[in-house]
């Protein structure tokens, strides 16, 4: 890698577009961003890989922008991963301690919490270790060291497809990149954007991309939920195209530069005009109207995440709210309908700051949000 190892790089892999960031490590640790670069994606569908070479291509790109205006050349990357086909499950370890809690021990229970079977067609992608347990009632970080008779613990374990991986590996060689690591979209945006005491007090976390709605879901004890909603941002784009019979580019500018996503906060109904796919003649609506079509569609993926996370008893533990990020929680009105139909507090995610500096443009910049997680992870 450039630079040697005070380098990292990272690509964020999008359905729209491609994000790629350099970063040196400062003597505290920190990160300073020193490259940056977002190209248009091809080659991705929902937020998965469905052509190798065109993303290849569309990465390198990315890449030699990277090194014309930075003169950075980075050959080891992490890469994010959004899989809908991707399950989440809890392992569960124990194992007897004589009088003091040792490594050994610690390692020994983490690998039992671990040991749970993946089907063939599937790997782990995370095994995330949660808080441990000493004998049944004191809950702990780190035991070791501790008098203890029983020693518990337990491990959020994240599956994806196999395909999917094989897929970003397969695309990054063949950019002569390669894998530091692949971490799950969700699981980078909250290493960006969530701190310690919105986990601790239970926070959802909502990526809106072009592609799939990416989240998950903390409490004290670490993450508890991972999911993707095969729904984004273009779907809502179709949905204004099919409305009103036009084009996705022109649906697109139509939502962009005139849509709400909360039709009742609008105050000053106005008329927009706009071109039909059927003829070229100019065509009106009205603002109202095209917000309307909007929001029912963000309401469709609000209500698939409401109703995975009844179905894991998680929405009553929710208490700190809702962050939000990606392309398609920039719109207008977004955090007032998240607000309004979980009856939490919502907000828009920023990037922490108290890890990585750069240019205030980049971090101010949501597309660059999984990136920054990406350089901020920590196994």
């Amino acid at each position: 890698m450039a630079g040697g190892n005070f380098y990292i790089a990272s690509i964020d892999i999008g359905t729209d577009k491609i994000a790629v960031l350099v970063a040196e490590i400062e003597d505290d640790d920190r990160l300073h961003i020193i490259g940056h670069n977002i190209s248009p994606s091809d080659g991705v569908r929902k937020g998965s890989i469905s052509a190798i070479d065109p993303l290849s291509r569309a990465i390198s790109k990315a890449l030699d922008q990277i090194h014309k205006s930075f003169k950075l050349s980075p050959s080891l990357v992490r890469v994010n991963l959004s899989d809908i086909h991707l399950t989440c499950i809890d392992g569960y370890g124990k194992v007897p301690i004589r009088e003091v809690v040792t490594a050994d021990d610690v390692n020994k229970v983490l690998a039992t919490a671990s040991a749970i079977p993946t089907p063939t067609n599937k790997e782990k992608l995370h095994t995330i270790k949660k808080k441990f347990t000493i004998d049944e009632n004191n809950i702990v970080d780190n035991p070791e060291g501790m008098e203890a008779e029983v020693l518990e613990s337990k491990v959020h374990i994240v599956t994806v497809s196999s395909l999917s991986m094989r897929n970003i590996e397969n695309c990054l060689k063949k950019c002569d990149l390669e894998v530091d690591r692949i971490v799950l979209d969700s699981i980078a945006n909250s290493e960006a954007m969530l701190t310690q005491e919105d986990k601790d007090g239970g926070v959802c976390l909502i990526d809106i991309g072009a592609g799939v709605t990416s989240y998950s879901v903390f409490q004290e004890e670490g993450i508890v939920r991972s999911g993707v909603i095969p729904m984004g941002g273009d779907d809502i784009t179709w949905e204004v195209a099919r409305a009103f019979d036009t084009s996705f580019e022109e649906a697109k500018r139509l939502k962009e530069d005139y849509g709400y996503v909360k039709s009742s906060t609008i105050k000053d109904e106005q008329f927009v005009e706009f071109v039909q796919a059927t003829n070229n003649d100019s065509h009106q609506l009205s603002s109202l109207q095209l917000s309307e079509v909007i929001e029912e569609t963000y309401v469709d993926i609000l209500s698939t995440l409401k109703n995975e996370l009844r179905h894991h008893n998680l929405e009553a533990n929710i208490k700190s709210g809702f962050v939000l990020c990606g392309g398609g929680a920039q719109a207008l009105g977004c955090e007032d309908l998240v607000r309004e139909f979980f009856t939490r507090r919502a907000k828009i995610g920023v990037v922490q700051r108290d890890r990585v500096s750069g240019l205030e443009t980049i971090l101010m910049d949501h597309r660059y949000a999984s990136s920054i997680g990406l350089l901020l992870h920590q196994e």
